[in-house]
């Protein structure tokens, strides 16, 4: 039987630093598998930190968020017995090399006093600096603690000053990415998911007074992860790579063996590329100043265009029958008429903004009649509106059969269509033609009757609007597209026919 004591169970785990670039993802994947963990999240929100970074916990019911210094010891020692904490997981510290040299002072404060305060708890783990420290507890006073050893961790949240996210905003930017000395020192670079993963793996199946190591096995020099990086970008490496003065001392090689870390079940699961990928995507969609970036690309003669389409889902009901378009005849309003119905403020307003909209280049204006869809049981939809009155108007209309139409908006989207569209299907269908299907397919016992415009006037606050919409330029880039009638058929009516 072994004598080595059994794996931790945690329960109740403060956070130290939980707000920053590793712990947040150790917090957002212990909240989302272990909903019987209650967390509270430790930190001073320091120029690296965020709680942005910790948004996906922030409504959690086994969340709690405490601003403040682990330095504090008045306030770590309430929380650990407040909030009954039998766990704690220390990741505060200041991490950037390049600050220790110009700080010593407050990194050293931060990352071994910050660290000293702790160990007075049932259980410890620290960062590497302190990692003596921690030990001596251990083995003088029996804490249990577990150690972590890692290093070049990178992924979504990464403040810039690390190098790979720095490298990205550069080369986004268009700027020469500076490297230390000549660029031949070696790192291993790995993804914050996969640690994050080993965390939870040591934190629920590591060895009290262990230390594990979370690394790779590949390594990288740091003028190879600039060139991944060019390549990314199709930027040519010897144009793009600028190197400087080196630091006063820079390490040439970190290498940490996780075969141990391997036996826990935990294996690296992310690509180098699919890694770098993750994170450039987390910047251009949460970190990049589109303006700056694109006055910069202008500056250095780059032709690249960001482009961005509207689709604006908007109204047919801005026009009524006229003698030019007179009820039946067939000839219905195109995408260039001038709106002619100003019977509601609706309809105005909803003309003004589609010809505010015109003018620009990137703009989709979808021109949608009367939607109908599939669902009989939503009161906005109007084949269950008409059904629920007493009276109806039987005049002719264009209308949109929403099963059909917006998959195609879709596509529309991605084949960059723009301007203005009729967006209904061809051709009109009345009021009274609805109900016929309604009561042969839905409730042969449905009754309804009609009533004149005039004595429609009488129960409405405004007027409505009727009219045919060309549906031509639709029809020409899909002409698959069904009739009005055809298609109330097959998305409505056949789906819910009562037998």
């Amino acid at each position: 039987m072994s004598s080595e004591p059994a794996p931790c169970a945690p329960k109740r785990i403060l956070i130290t630093g939980a707000a920053g670039f590793i712990a947040s993802h150790v917090t957002v994947r212990l909240i989302k598998n272990y909903p019987d963990h209650k967390i509270v999240a430790l930190d001073k929100l320091d120029y690296c930190c965020s709680l942005k970074n910790l948004q996906p916990c922030l409504s959690s019911p086994n969340f709690k968020f405490v601003k403040g210094d682990t330095i504090c010891a008045d306030l770590v020692n309430y929380l650990l017995l407040a909030e009954d904490i039998d766990t704690i997981m220390h990741f505060a510290a200041q991490t950037h090399v390049d600050n220790s040299f110009g700080n010593s002072f407050e990194v050293t404060n931060n990352n071994i006093y910050g660290t000293h305060l702790l160990p007075t708890n049932p259980y410890s783990a620290t960062k590497a600096g302190a990692e003596m420290l921690v030990m001596a507890y251990h083995r003088a006073y029996g804490l249990p603690t577990i150690t972590t050893r890692g290093n070049n961790v990178y992924g979504p949240n990464q403040y810039p000053e690390k190098l790979i996210p720095k490298f990205i905003l550069l080369a986004m930017k268009g700027e020469q990415l500076p490297i230390h000395g000549n660029g031949t020192n070696v790192r291993s670079y790995l993804s914050c998911d996969d640690v994050a993963e080993a965390l939870d793996a040591i934190l629920h199946k590591g060895v009290l007074g262990h230390v594990y190591n979370i690394g790779t096995q590949r390594e990288r020099r740091v003028v190879d992860v600039a060139e991944d990086i060019c390549k990314l970008f199709e930027l040519k490496p010897k144009e793009a790579i600028r190197f400087v003065q080196d630091r006063p001392f820079n390490d040439q090689r970190y290498f940490l063996d996780d075969q141990k870390l391997k036996k826990l079940g935990w294996q690296e699961r992310t690509s180098w590329v699919e890694g770098l990928k993750i994170e450039i995507f987390d910047i251009w969609k949460n970190r990049l100043d589109w303006r700056f970036v694109g006055k910069t690309l202008q500056r250095k003669g780059y032709s690249i265009r960001f482009y961005l389409l509207l689709m604006n889902f908007s109204t047919g009901c801005i026009f009524e029958y006229d003698k030019e378009h007179q009820r039946g005849s067939g000839i219905g309003f195109k995408e260039e008429d001038k709106p002619n119905f100003t019977g509601s403020f609706y309809s105005k307003t909803k003309a003004m903004v589609e010809e505010l909209l015109n003018v620009y280049d990137n703009v989709c204006t979808l021109r949608v009649r009367m939607p109908i869809s599939s669902d009989l049981s939503n009161p906005r939809n109007f084949i269950t509106k008409i059904t629920r009155y007493n009276k109806v108007v039987n005049i002719p209309n264009s209308m949109t059969v929403l099963d059909e139409l917006l998959p195609l908006s879709i596509e529309m989207a991605k084949r960059k269509c723009k301007g203005i569209w009729n967006f209904t299907n061809p051709g009109v269908i009345s009021q009274n033609e609805i109900l016929e299907m309604y009561r042969a397919y839905i409730d042969p016992q449905f009754k309804c009757e009609n009533f004149s415009l005039e004595e429609q006037a009488k129960v409405i606050v405004a007027p409505r609007s009727n009219n045919e919409l060309d549906a031509t330029k639709l029809k020409n880039e899909f002409p698959e597209l069904l009739s009005i009638k055809d298609s109330i058929i097959k998305y409505v009516f056949k789906p819910h026919k009562k037998t």
